[in-house]
């Protein structure tokens, strides 16, 4: 009984112990498991939010931002999954490094991550939503049949508007891809219908109707981007957009673009979409309505590339009608504005023609061979056909005993087409072709130039010889030029 006693004694004694130790051991894990449970909770609320800004800035047009700040959200999210893969945000955390690397346009890790969520997926949901993100990287990868596969087991569980207007517009591409246009066509149309004000389905659907020639609904579909507004991460791809339509059609890309001064559109967009319709304009044989356009660009956005571009067309558009010196004026007058616009500094065809107005100018108040530099230039460099004509004439009348009187004639002959007739303005009548012809015959049949066109030989000097020696004082009238444009600035 004593020796019973004392050992149930110590039985007794003991249990209390043992049992508030193991109540301590207890409570020393479900402490540690919430911790850790607490842990991962925050490392996932910081990743989603991490993830939330990177899409927000992405959205608003900061795109390098917006991608470094979802690396590092996958980063954490990543984390996640290396420390406890098997807990109950590993799911989550796998989910939200999926959709930030389709924001970042990263398909293969994409793909790669959405074939290992499907494998997590518990529930048939979870496996159509990890379905809709190998989807839409498969899409991009070039596998549209599978895309297509994918993404319709996805819709079939997708509720939330934005997540089905995503599936959509992803479907819509690859039945795009593979020719399936109708039924692309309608997820289009399906995701306008569910986000009237993005931007991205309709462009697509417009590249559609015009692939399939409904151009009409085309420039209906573009006039409603015009109304909808477009952001500035979007401005490139509308402008790409009415540009491929005007390859289609020029006339439906002006019908597209007809409502423009209404359009909701910023500043600097809209003076790019106004410098393509006067582009537009002046393809179609409208160079007046052109021109009305391109002022329009310059005041829309008077500090902008579109400005830039706007400047230096019109002032092309006013050489093309040039006819005597006085007429290089205006387009000198445009093109030193537009220079002035910072933006203009890496234009270098705008300086070019600047500095070819400029020359040009100063070689006509030369006079003798300055008019064959300034025709030249006014030739080659400025497209202005008419002015080439006259300063070639100028100098044949003024000088008609030098060496190249013959050439200037025969370059006003080459030219002769372009001219319209007599000026209204009362400036003297040019000779007809007939004229030059007979001119060339009468005074000028000798020479080494109209010899080489008849098949004879000059006494005096040979084509080639006449030509070296042009090109030399040409040289010297270009070094002249230069030196005086440079004392003047």
């Amino acid at each position: 009984m004593v020796g019973g006693s004392g050992l149930h004694l110590r039985v007794v004694v003991r249990a209390p112990v043992a049992l508030a130790a193991l109540t301590r051991i207890s409570v020393t894990v479900v402490v540690m498991t919430t911790v850790a449970g607490c842990v991962y909770f925050n490392a996932l609320y910081n990743s989603q939010r991490l993830f939330n800004r990177g899409r927000k800035q992405i959205e608003a047009g900061n795109e390098a931002t917006g991608r470094s700040t979802l690396g590092i959200s996958i980063e954490k999210a990543e984390r996640i999954l290396d420390r406890s893969p098997d807990s109950r945000w590993a799911d989550d955390a796998l989910s939200l490094i999926v959709r930030a690397r389709l924001l970042r346009e990263e398909w293969e890790e994409a793909a790669q991550s959405s074939r290992r969520l499907l494998q997590m997926a518990a529930t048939s949901r979870d496996s159509a939503r990890a379905a809709g993100y190998l989807g839409i990287a498969e899409g991009q990868l070039g596998n549209p049949e599978l895309a297509d596969s994918l993404i319709t087991m996805a819709l079939t569980v997708a509720k939330d508007r934005d997540e089905r207007a995503a599936l959509l517009l992803h479907r819509g591409r690859a039945r795009l891809a593979l020719d399936r246009l109708a039924e692309a066509d309608e997820d289009l149309q399906a995701v306008s219908r569910l986000k009237k004000n993005w931007i991205t389905p309709r462009l697509g659907r417009v590249d559609l109707l015009a692939r399939t020639e409904q151009f009409d609904e085309a420039a209906d579909e573009f006039a409603r981007v015009l109304e909808v507004g477009t952001r500035a991460p979007e401005e490139q791809a509308v402008v790409e957009a009415a540009e491929r339509l005007a390859t289609g059609s020029a006339q439906t890309a002006l019908r597209a673009l007809a409502e423009l001064e209404s359009a909701n559109l910023p500043s600097a967009n809209l003076a790019r979409l106004m410098k393509l319709r006067g582009d537009l304009r002046v393809r179609v044989g409208k160079p007046e309505e052109g021109k009305a356009d391109y002022r329009r660009t310059t005041e829309i956005a008077p500090n902008s590339a579109a400005a830039v571009d706007a400047y230096y067309e019109q002032a092309r558009l006013e050489l093309e009608g040039a006819a005597r010196p006085d007429d290089l004026e205006g387009p000198k007058v445009l093109l030193e504005r537009a220079v002035r616009i910072p933006r203009a500094r890496t234009v270098l065809e705008l300086h070019d023609l600047l500095k070819a107005v400029r020359r040009s100018e100063y070689w006509i108040r030369l006079g003798d061979l300055g008019y064959m530099a300034a025709a030249e230039a006014a030739r080659d460099e400025m497209r202005a056909p008419a002015l080439a004509r006259y300063l070639f004439l100028e100098y044949a009348r003024k000088k008609p005993d030098d060496l190249w009187a013959a050439k200037a004639i025969l370059a006003a002959l080459d030219l002769t087409s372009v001219d319209s007739g007599p000026r209204s303005d009362g400036a003297v009548e040019q000779p007809t072709r007939e004229e030059l012809q007979r001119w060339l015959r009468e005074d000028y049949r000798g020479t080494a130039y109209v010899q080489a066109i008849l098949g004879g030989n000059s006494a005096e000097f040979t084509y080639e010889e006449l030509e070296t020696g042009l090109r030399r004082h040409m040289q010297r009238l270009v070094r002249l030029a230069d030196q005086e444009l440079t004392r003047r600035r």
